[in-house]
């Protein structure tokens, strides 16, 4: 499955995360700069709930943007097609469950 870009569109990118929990998720800024693309799961807390941080727009409608995919390789694809000629993340969240 190829990856799928949300931007400024919260609703959309939140039902993508909860129908899709073992998914990926890719966190980068508006402008997507490759050194600022950091990987979640789905089911990571700070991609699904908002919180001091993530106000509502917080996900997709100010300054970033969320990129999923349900498997690493179609994320990895799209960070080399963005900046990240090598495929890898800019760090990788430790999510707790």
């Amino acid at each position: 499955m190829a990856a799928q870009e949300f931007s400024r569109n919260e609703q959309h990118y939140l039902e993508w995360v909860h129908s899709h929990p073992d998914g990926f998720v890719v966190n980068t800024g508006r402008s997507k700069n490759s050194n600022y693309m950091v990987l979640h799961y789905a089911w990571c807390g700070k991609m699904r709930h908002l919180s001091k941080n993530a106000t509502p727009g917080g996900f997709t409608e100010r300054q970033y943007i969320k990129i999923c995919a349900t498997d690493r390789a179609s994320l990895q694809a799209w960070v080399r097609d963005h900046g990240r000629p090598d495929g890898t993340f800019s760090s990788e969240h430790d999510c707790q469950r």
